[in-house]
């Protein structure tokens, strides 16, 4: 557009010439371009056709645009008359920063209505060559400018207003720009780059040898300038945040329309589509602050498609990994809608199609999940419905089940009750209520019961020794929020002749990596022959009753509590050890070894107590053990864990009151795991 300027305002002013053989004119001044040191010569003056010479020192451009130096025209075949100002033939040389020439060819025409038209062929632009070609006629005006290999690099160098973030890499273009007088009111065309790199100051948005191609078109009304474009990458390797994209595996599409006001820093996306073919296609509509760098409206992001596993894998697993959803193994499809006001949603349109999830380490799963649903205020009062065919936590399994939920704008809300067969029992769920859904203030409420599970069925899911009994419950206000979970009620288990209650039961960071929860445990009237069978402890007669309070676990392995073991008071049954109950014990207070081999008691199978009782206080990893009674004797200080009864006795005393809480764990697995005792 320089050389066009240029051009232009020599032709308007050649009519003033008083032509000789050799003509020096110091400056000319018009169109918006100063010129200065201008000497023009002519071969013949008789002729209408004639060739001639122009050669001018200094172009200084409007706007501070720069000054192109050292220009140098000759025309082999032009024509001067009061009709015309022409070259069909010639040659044009020019020197300046960005752009130069070294006997580009050029023409032009002006005619006596001022209309101009001109070309110029092969000149260097930004490393690269170029071609422009410009037509003027009552002051609506266009111009094409073809290029290739324009480098990245040098326009950054030369042009201060050129986007730092562009560091390599090089394009071919064709634009055609239309006008009227000094306005541009129209710019389209198509453009290739090639081993484009960038990178911003934060190294949030980066780009490595990226291709693409490129088509747009531009129109101003008024002060409003509407762009359509279509790009595709081809090749390279992108990062957003915590996105990376891979455009080499499979090419990236992003079209659309795109709105700007005239002195604004503000951009309408409208909408703006991103597409990668069998992966994802979302459309964006929203007014984006560039200088802010923030939507200043609601985003509407429309959901064509999305198909997992490779939109988790590719797009949202990098915006989850510090989440419960960082690792999963996902199928599926879903499309729809989300509206978001200030990073929250506000409302939701989703369409779930066999939708499966499953953590990787084993902690939650659901398999086929369908429906359709609608959250917000243009979808309240309408009622929806969702079905699985399977569903785990951690390894408890949950059978296929139908939910109805209607939306009162702030949550969904289970219609009418559901029961969820889970083992031989059934989770009753009786209500369910979502607040807030997809947001980070998301919470669920709902009143739980659980129908009788068989504690052989749970220890079979879990790998523990087959216990016998049930577990049961009813927690009637049950919260769910970011990961944490609070249960007001208790879970009541039968199970050993007794039952075991376990209540004020609370969970945070569940699906995390460090999953905490914290509960108190109440153990009623169980049978020690049921309980130490089960766990091949030694057989121990007699009923048992205990407490865990305040139990705290971190990643499932406890960290603290006060716990304590012992005979009820009101026990009135018969009460016998064998032999290897007391071996065991005597292990688990003291880690010694077999005592009673090394006695006479070796030969009594069993042997009759009083009441036995153990406790643990478990604090940075240390428990601090006590037992029914203290003990004293001898300068040793200890405490019973069996206080023997009848002929012959045998009391269990223990004398290390403070055990590490790893040494412990390592007794109790050691004598747990013998199947069989040996009495030599």
């Amino acid at each position: 557009m320089s050389l066009a300027l240029l051009l232009a305002s020599f032709c308007l002013s050649a009519k003033t010439l008083n032509f000789t053989t050799s003509i020096s004119i110091d400056a000319i001044e018009g169109s918006g371009i100063d010129l200065r040191d201008i000497k023009v010569n002519f071969d013949s003056l008789l002729e209408s056709k004639s060739s001639y010479s122009i050669q001018i020192g200094s172009a200084v451009l409007p706007e501070n645009r720069g000054t192109i130096k050292d220009i140098h025209l000759v025309c082999y075949e032009g024509e001067i008359s009061k009709q015309v100002v022409a070259c069909n033939e010639g040659v044009l040389s020019f020197k300046d920063p960005l752009a130069s020439a070294d006997k580009a060819k050029v023409q032009f025409l002006k005619n006596k209505e001022g209309d101009v038209s001109f070309t110029i062929d092969n000149f260097d632009l930004a490393g690269g060559s170029a071609s422009l070609q410009a037509d003027m006629q009552d002051d609506v005006w266009q111009a094409r400018l073809k290029s290739n290999n324009i480098s990245f690099s040098m326009l950054q160098e030369v042009l201060p207003e050129f986007p730092e973030l562009f560091s390599k890499g090089s394009m071919k273009s064709d634009i055609t720009f239309f006008g009227n007088g000094s306005s541009l009111n129209t710019i389209h065309g198509d453009a290739y780059v090639n081993k484009f790199s960038f990178s911003n100051e934060e190294s949030t948005a980066v780009g490595e040898g990226v291709g693409a191609k490129i088509g747009f078109r531009s129109k101003r009304f008024q002060d409003i300038w509407q762009s359509e474009i279509n790009a595709t990458t081809f090749q390279g390797e992108l990062y957003f945040d915590p996105v990376f994209i891979d455009a080499n595996a499979n090419p990236k599409d992003l079209y659309g329309r795109i709105n700007w006001q005239v002195g604004s820093s503000k951009i309408e996306l409208a909408p703006l589509h991103f597409e990668d073919a069998n992966v994802v296609h979302l459309a964006i509509t929203t007014i984006i602050d560039i200088e802010k760098k923030q939507a200043i409206t609601p985003v509407q992001a429309d959901i064509q498609y999305a198909l997992f596993p490779k939109v988790y894998d590719e797009y949202m697993q990098p915006f989850l990994l510090d989440s419960n959803m960082a690792d999963l193994t996902t199928k599926g499809r879903l499309a729809g809608s989300i509206l978001l006001d200030s990073g929250r949603i506000v409302e939701t349109n989703l369409d779930l199609n066999y939708l499966t999830f499953e953590d990787n380490q084993n902690r939650f799963s659901i398999s086929k999940l369908n429906g359709k649903f609608g959250w917000g205020k243009r979808y309240s009062g309408k009622d929806y419905e969702f079905n699985f065919e399977t569903a785990s936590i951690y390894k408890m399994q949950l059978e296929s089940s139908k939910f109805s939920f209607s939306n009162d704008e702030q949550a969904l809300v289970l219609q009418q009750p559901v029961s969820v067969p889970i083992l031989d029992g059934a989770v009753n769920i009786e209500s369910f209520k979502v607040m807030h859904p997809g947001n980070k203030d998301q919470s669920i409420l709902m009143d739980i019961s659980v129908t009788p599970v068989s504690m052989s069925k749970i220890s079979t899911a879990f790998g523990w020794p087959e216990m016998k009994g049930n577990l049961s419950g009813y927690a009637p206000n049950v919260t769910y929020k970011q990961g944490d979970v609070d249960i007001q009620g208790a879970l009541l288990i039968r199970g050993f002749g007794g039952t075991t209650t376990i209540h004020n039961l609370s969970a945070a960071d569940l699906f995390s990596l460090t999953p905490k929860l914290s509960a108190d445990v109440q153990l009623n009237n169980l049978d020690l022959i049921s309980l130490t069978e089960t766990f091949s402890f030694g057989e121990i007669t007699g009923r048992l009753e205990g407490s865990i309070n305040n139990m705290q676990f971190v990643s499932w392995a406890p960290v603290q509590f006060d716990a304590w073991f012992g005979t009820p008071e009101t026990d009135n049954s018969r009460h016998r050890i064998s032999q290897t109950a007391v071996d065991n014990l005597t292990q688990v207070g003291n880690g010694g070894a077999d005592i009673l081999s090394k006695s006479f008691l070796k030969f009594f199978d069993s042997f009759g107590y009083d009441k036995l009782g153990l406790g643990c206080s478990l604090k940075n990893n240390i428990c601090k053990m006590h037992g029914v009674n203290s003990f004293t004797q001898d300068n040793s200080r200890g405490f019973y864990i069996v206080k023997g009864r009848g002929v012959p006795r045998i009391d269990i005393v223990g004398f290390t009151d403070e055990v590490s809480w790893p040494v412990l764990i390592a007794r109790l697995k050691r004598v747990v795991s013998t199947q069989e005792v040996i009495v030599n």
